[in-house]
């Protein structure tokens, strides 16, 4: 409903920049065509940096664990909202998880810092899987212990990463993939790897 919510605004503010930007044009007069070109372009200017300020694939790809929140917000080109905070703000075990503006339909997508070091990256919508689709008999074929390379072999492709946590190559490093699935309407199946050994898969739908 949040996101519902973000769409409809922006929808909003996007016809009343039309009505404004139309009003200058018949209202202004030749004399006035280069005060609306001016205006134009910024209002395309300003449009283009919205984009850039928001969360993407490619960016979402680039953020690490262990990042401070500045590096990350860097990266994004804008600042997260905190959705979430707890414990003792300088300390250890302070945590906050920040909700950032996404490029994409109905995405979102959460970063988790403790000590002010990224611990935790999550998302929904920006897309980045193969677009391999699962089938019931392969999620049957998958069991635990197995690595993330032999269950994309199973598969057919590469899935869409929906949280990650933990430096990569360790034993703690905790990836969960995401498969559309065959089958009924919103089937679709995520595997959690644990240093790159599967402990959990589950599915919704499969045929």
């Amino acid at each position: 409903m949040k996101k519902l919510f973000k769409f409809g605004c922006l929808g909003l503010i996007a016809i009343i920049l039309i009505i404004v930007i139309a009003a200058i044009a018949f209202g202004g007069g030749d004399d006035n065509s280069s005060d609306h070109n001016t205006k134009t372009e910024q209002t395309n200017t300003e449009s283009s940096s919205k984009s850039s300020n928001k969360l993407t694939k490619e960016k979402f790809e680039q953020i690490k664990d262990g990042m401070s929140y500045e590096e990350v917000t860097k990266i994004v080109g804008s600042k997260g909202t905190v959705v979430s905070e707890s414990g003792d703000q300088g300390s250890n075990l302070h945590t906050v998880i920040y909700e950032f503006d996404t490029d994409g339909f109905m995405s979102n997508a959460t970063m988790t810092f403790q000590g002010g070091k990224l611990i935790n990256k999550a998302q929904v919508g920006l897309g980045g899987d193969s677009g391999a689709e699962i089938t019931l008999e392969q999620f049957n074929a998958i069991e635990n212990g197995m690595s993330y390379e032999e269950v994309t072999k199973i598969i057919g492709g590469e899935g869409e990463v929906l949280s990650e946590s933990g430096e990569k190559g360790t034993n703690l490093h905790t990836v969960i993939y995401v498969y559309q699935g065959k089958g009924n309407l919103g089937a679709n199946a995520n595997f959690t790897f644990q240093g790159n050994k599967l402990v959990n898969k589950a599915q919704f739908g499969l045929k």
